[in-house]
């Protein structure tokens, strides 16, 4: 019989090895970054909002997420794939923590599983185009944790000037360069009804993924804006 050191390849071990480093590196990234916020209705965990919320963001700007928002608890979905669980080791040493999913049945138990911890009194964020895409086209995920919890979700967008990207990976993961700029926007606060059909759902999905887009490309314009008034 297998250990299960024997079961996990090489690589990903060594890729678990270099967690701390990674996650050394990826503060340091951040330090050095300028990052505004645009906060209109004072609904980003900063603000210290009075209720607690789902917040959606697309899958390639979890390293400006999770720096932006370190230390504040958030409750975060991440699936139980070899790249998850780097994912959420990283995700881990900046104070999220974490709900492991897989497909089918353990989506929907991890789905509410984060809706106890939004019950205990934690934000939970998800990634509506996660964990395999496509890019940027919502999956009904973030509606169907709003509709259990009853709590709301709150979109946002971000865009940085200078990033590496990993061409080769489906969502075109974004790792900001060393003193670049970015911008975050949060939306409006969506409440999702306790019940609703399956055409209601798809409809609240197709405009979660129209409402987080047109914050990505608000945060891209505002981030051009400040570009060319600097």
């Amino acid at each position: 019989m297998k250990t299960e050191k024997e079961k996990t390849p090489f690589k990903h071990r060594l890729f678990l090895a270099l967690v701390p480093a990674a996650t050394f590196i990826i503060r340091l990234i951040g330090l050095t970054m300028r990052i505004t916020l645009i906060d209109p209705n004072a609904v980003a965990p900063q603000a210290r909002p009075a209720v607690r919320y789902i917040y959606a963001f697309w899958h390639n700007q979890q390293i400006l997420s999770a720096f932006f928002f370190r230390g504040l608890g958030i409750r975060v979905l991440v699936s139980r794939s070899r790249d998850g669980e780097l994912i959420a080791r990283v995700l881990r040493h900046f104070g999220f923590g974490t709900v492991r999913s897989s497909t089918s049945s353990g989506k929907v138990n991890a789905l509410r599983g984060l809706a106890r911890e939004l019950r205990s009194g934690h934000h939970a964020g998800i990634t509506p185009d996660g964990p395999r895409g496509p890019l940027y086209k919502a999956q009904p995920g973030a509606i169907f944790l709003g509709a259990l919890s009853g709590h709301a979700v709150v979109p946002f967008g971000c865009a940085t000037n200078r990033v590496w990207r990993l061409r080769r990976t489906w969502d075109q993961f974004e790792i900001p360069k060393p003193f670049s700029r970015a911008v975050i926007v949060f939306g409006q606060p969506r409440h999702i009804p306790r019940r609703m059909d399956e055409a209601q759902g798809r409809a609240l999905t197709a405009s979660l993924e129209g409402q987080m887009n047109a914050l990505r490309q608000q945060a891209r314009r505002s981030l051009e804006k400040r570009g060319n008034s600097a």
